[in-house]
This record gives structure tokens, C-alpha cells and sequence, in this order.
């Protein structure tokens, strides 16, 4: 009985993580080059010893567990043009790198300014780097970028946009559109200038998850409320005898 409360009770754990996932795609639906993640949940019976996961939800439990994993949809989202010279949307499988501080992380946010040092930087002021893992430097009225990234200020080169992949088991969120990651290597993505990638979530898609996912939770709750009652008529009538 009380068994069946501690599973009722994960499977809500489970359902309330997937209602934050959920929700954090459409409050994301609007920003540029935001790729959504999807959530999955297991159930784990353990015959004797204690689970090895170690985002269970109850690891040290001896009797089942449940865990859940995030996963990044990497589709490509839809590039709309703005005609903005350092908006830059990528087309493949890649990533731009941005110096944070002492850190890289990782973006497919193309919408870039200039300083006023003259760096290329993001929204937030961080700097984008160069091939070298320099921050690039541009001076000039009349910019052009390459598919390749190759940058040319009024005619000269300035620089190469670093273009990376990653490995995709190891892509985090740190918030909006920004990533952590592993590199794998160089990536062969295009760069279309003047352009950007919108976030590739469906928020038709993201509002039918929440209904699902508020009607399992519902149904967990339900469940542990009847083995409750259960539990306590129990108690009652093994008092009576």
C-alpha cells in the first residue's frame, strides 16, 4: 500500500518537472535561436541494492525509483530576414562561440552589435570570437560576412567567426538562447547574413504537453488520495479487531 503511495507520488515529481519543461519552451517561443527541450521519465524496480542513476528521484531508495532526462531538439528553426548587416542565422548543424568572462559558451542567437570599443558582441555585451579564440575586432562602415564567416570591413578582413559543433549529450541550457557544451570540431554550417533563427518551438504543440502533463499530475494525486483513504481505513479496522 504504501508501496503504491511512493510510486503515485514519484510519477507526480515527474509530471510537475515535465510542467516546468513545458513551460519554460513557451516562455522561450519568442527568442532567437532558442531550441527546445523535451522531457522522459523512466521507472526503475530495484531487486536488492540501490540505484545507480544519479538524478533519480530518490536515490537512495531500495525498493523503485523513477528518474527523468532532458533532451535538446536541435531542428532547425525558421530564418526570417532583417536586413540588419550583423544579424547572422546559421543553417546546419553548428554553433557561435562567445567569451563569458573566464568561460565559451555556445549560441545560435546571431543577433550581434558592435561595442563601443568596436567588438562584436551579443545582447547581453558579451564578445564573439574569432577562429583564434580572440574577440573580433571591426572597424569600418560597410560590413560583409561570408557563408563561412569570413568578415570584410569596408573591403578588408577582419577576422573568421568561429563555428563550432557539439557534442549533443553534452548541451546544456545556461539561460535563453545560451549553451554549454563539448566541442567535437569545426562546424560546415552556412551563415546567411542579415538574417536570424527564430526558436524552433511550436507553441501549439507545448500548450497540448501542459494539458497532458496537468491531467497526469492530477491522476498521481488521485491516486495517492485513494491510498490514503485506503491506508487509513486500515488502521481503523485493525484497531476495531
Amino acid at each position: 500500500m504504501y508501496k503504491g503511495i511512493y510510486v503515485a507520488m514519484t510519477g507526480a515529481m515527474l509530471r510537475d518537472q515535465e510542467l516546468d519543461n513545458v513551460a519554460n519552451n513557451l516562455a522561450n517561443a519568442n527568442t532567437t535561436g532558442y531550441k527546445r527541450t523535451s522531457f522522459s521519465a523512466r521507472l526503475y524496480p530495484l531487486l536488492e541494492g540501490k540505484t545507480s542513476q544519479p538524478n533519480a528521484i530518490y536515490p537512495d531508495s531500495s525498493a523503485m525509483t523513477s528518474y527523468g532526462q532532458y533532451s535538446m531538439d536541435t531542428t532547425q528553426g525558421e530564418v526570417r530576414e532583417t536586413r540588419n548587416p550583423l544579424d547572422l542565422a546559421l543553417v546546419g548543424d553548428g554553433y557561435f562561440a562567445v567569451q563569458s568572462k573566464d568561460k565559451t559558451y555556445y549560441t545560435r542567437n546571431g543577433s550581434f552589435s558592435l561595442s563601443k570599443e568596436s567588438f562584436l558582441v551579443d545582447a547581453s555585451g558579451q564578445q564573439i570570437l574569432n577562429t583564434s579564440n580572440k574577440p573580433i575586432y571591426i572597424t569600418g562602415s560597410t560590413i560583409q560576412i561570408t557563408g563561412d564567416g569570413t568578415i570584410f570591413a569596408d573591403g578588408n578582413e577582419a577576422g573568421k567567426l568561429k563555428l563550432v559543433k557539439l557534442d549533443p549529450a553534452s548541451i546544456q541550457h545556461i539561460g535563453s538562447s545560451m549553451l554549454s557544451g563539448t566541442e567535437t570540431g569545426a562546424s560546415d554550417a552556412k551563415i546567411h547574413q542579415g538574417s536570424l533563427e527564430m526558436s524552433n518551438v511550436n507553441p501549439i504543440k507545448e500548450m497540448v504537453g501542459i494539458i497532458n502533463a496537468s491531467r497526469n499530475f492530477e491522476a498521481a494525486q488521485t491516486v495517492i488520495k485513494n491510498f490514503d483513504t485506503l491506508a487509513e481505513k486500515t488502521v481503523t479496522e485493525i484497531a476495531r479487531v
